[in-house]
């Protein structure tokens, strides 16, 4: 009896048995969990993350007399000169245009910078992770920290205009504070999955620098609402996420009303981008030193 040939020998046939899913499927499970109490952890140590923004901004602005209020000057200016403009050109009001136009540029400053930084987030910090056993979130919430102290400079310009173009002041602006904390979620859980994906792909960081430039014409910043409606351009309004983030925070700082459908629609596009944020953090972040 010839020996068997060896096409003939029996192949080992893989079997996923329901233990091995199950073991599978709470190793999954442990392991978002274990991500999220260490990004709950983390968070929940703001004199950690709060002083290293703290520091990197006096780093960035040492030996200025004015520190960060150079940027909110220059800010300051492209409203002045850009809003006055936009208002003649779309023949509005501009004691209403400009307020709007202000608010949305600052709460939009503050995005595009969070998500243009955060998309290069571990990249830039690359030799602080691989030198210090740090928890990754702890650079994305320092960089947050640092862009909303800014955002907290640049607020003064509302102050200003209040006080050349004043508005009805009405308890509703108090919302700007959980529209603000649904868009921190958001921007949190954006901020660690670009990091996560331009680490792996550098030239991700490039695209999104340019798509952003993209979305900020289509988000009614330099055109509002009322001016787009009945014509095809009203639907970004209702589609566009950027324009509903948006909206939470400077619709109630202009004593302006915000319906529920706004904050539902908010508060879902939060939840996605944090959940897709977590699932990142969680099965990626023991790669990222190895990308870097």
């Amino acid at each position: 009896m010839g020996r068997a040939s060896r096409d003939d020998r029996p192949k080992p046939v893989a079997i996923c048995s329901p233990v091995a899913a199950s073991e599978s499927e709470n190793l999954r499970g442990s392991r978002i969990q274990l991500a999220a109490k260490e990004i709950l952890a983390q968070a929940a140590r703001p004199d950690r993350w709060g002083t290293l923004a703290l520091m990197d901004i006096s780093l960035r602005y040492r030996r200025t007399v004015i520190g960060p209020l150079w940027i909110t000057l220059t800010l300051a200016a492209t409203i002045a000169s850009v809003g006055t403009v936009y208002a003649a050109l779309f023949k509005q009001d501009i004691a209403t245009f400009l307020p709007s136009f202000a608010v949305g540029l600052i709460v939009w400053t503050l995005i595009a910078t969070t998500l243009q930084e955060g998309s290069n987030i571990f990249v830039a910090s690359g030799h602080l992770i691989k030198a210090v056993p740090a928890p990754l979130i702890v650079h994305v919430l320092q960089m947050i920290a640092r862009n909303v102290l800014i955002f907290a400079h640049h607020l003064v310009i509302v102050v200003l205009l209040y006080v050349v173009m004043p508005w009805p002041l009405h308890w509703s602006m108090l919302l700007a504070l959980p529209g603000f904390a649904i868009l921190f979620l958001a921007l949190l859980g954006g901020s660690v999955a670009l990091g996560m994906l331009c680490a792996r792909f550098r030239d991700i960081g490039s695209a999104i620098v340019s798509g952003l430039q993209f979305v900020f014409f289509l988000t009614p910043i330099i055109w509002t609402e009322d001016s787009a409606r009945g014509t095809a351009f009203h639907w970004l309004t209702l589609v566009n996420p950027f324009a509903t983030l948006l909206d939470l925070v400077r619709r109630p700082l202009l004593s302006q009303p915000t319906d529920a459908k706004q904050w539902l629609l908010g508060a879902l596009y939060a939840i996605i981008v944090a959940v897709i944020g977590l699932g990142c953090y969680a099965k990626y972040r023991h790669r990222v030193a190895y990308w870097l």
